[in-house]
C-alpha cells in the first residue's frame, strides 16, 4: 500500500527507487562531487588556509546551483538525486561549521549545536518516513533558504580573517538571519512529516477495518 500524494516542493516521492542510470545523470553527479569537497572544505578551515577554503566553498555553492539547473533543464528529477543533494549541502556546511568552531574563530558553539540537533532531527525524520511509509522528504523552500544563509555566513567567517573591511558584526547578524531561517524550516519539515505519518497511519487503519468487516479481496480459492 502506497500513500498517494500529489509531488511538489513540500511532499514526499511517492517510493524510494534508484536505478544505476542515475548515478551517470550529470545532477547527481555533481551532488556526489560536492560530498567529495567535504574533506578539503574541513581541512582548509581547520588550516586556517582563507583563501583557498572560500575557493573550496565557492566551488561547492557553484556544484549546488548547476546540480539543480541541470536536474530542471534534462528533467533529471530522481529518488538518488532528493537524497544526494540535501546530504550534501548538510555535510559541506556542517564540517565547515565545525572546522570554525575548532580553528577557535568567534563562531558560537551554541549556534553550531543548533545547526546539527537541526540536521539530525531533520535526518532520523527522514528515516522514519522511509520506514514506516516509504517515502522521503524533499528539500522545500525554508530548507533552501536556511542552505542558502548558512552558506553565506560561513563566507562571512572565512572573509573576516583576510577582508578587515567589513562592516562590524555582519557575519553575526547574518548568522542571527540563517538560525531564523533554520527554527522555520525546522518547525515546516516536522509539522509535515507529522502530517504524513498521521495521513499514512489513518489510511493504514482504515484499510485493516475494511478486511476485517468482509470489504477487503476475497480470499483464493
Amino acid at each position: 500500500m502506497t500513500l498517494k500524494a500529489p509531488i511538489h516542493q513540500f511532499t514526499e516521492t511517492q517510493s524510494i527507487q534508484i536505478s544505476r542510470r542515475d548515478f551517470f545523470y550529470i545532477s547527481n553527479i555533481l551532488s556526489a562531487f560536492r560530498i567529495l569537497t567535504v574533506p578539503f572544505i574541513f581541512f582548509l578551515i581547520y588550516h586556517a588556509r582563507w583563501r583557498l577554503a572560500i575557493t573550496c566553498g565557492a566551488v561547492a555553492v557553484i556544484s549546488d546551483l548547476l546540480d539543480g539547473f541541470f536536474a530542471r533543464r534534462f528533467n533529471q528529477h530522481t529518488e538518488l538525486g532528493y537524497i544526494l543533494d540535501p546530504v550534501a549541502d548538510k555535510l559541506a556546511l556542517t564540517a565547515g561549521v565545525f572546522a570554525l568552531v575548532l580553528s577557535k574563530t568567534p563562531f558560537p558553539v551554541w549556534a553550531f549545536t543548533v545547526i546539527v540537533v537541526r540536521d539530525v532531527s531533520i535526518v532520523l525524520g527522514n528515516i522514519v518516513l522511509a520506514y514506516k511509509a516509504k517515502m522521503i522528504t524533499r528539500s522545500n523552500l525554508w530548507g533552501k533558504a536556511t542552505s542558502f544563509s548558512l552558506a553565506i555566513t560561513l563566507m562571512f567567517y572565512l572573509l573576516r580573517p583576510i577582508l578587515q573591511q567589513l562592516p562590524d558584526g555582519i557575519e553575526f547578524y547574518s548568522l542571527c538571519l540563517a538560525l531564523v531561517f533554520v527554527v522555520i524550516s525546522t518547525v515546516s519539515y516536522a509539522r509535515h512529516m507529522f502530517r504524513v505519518l498521521e495521513t499514512y497511519s489513518h489510511v493504514g487503519k482504515e484499510g485493516n477495518s475494511r478486511t476485517a468487516g468482509g470489504h477487503g479481496d476475497p480470499p483464493l480459492r
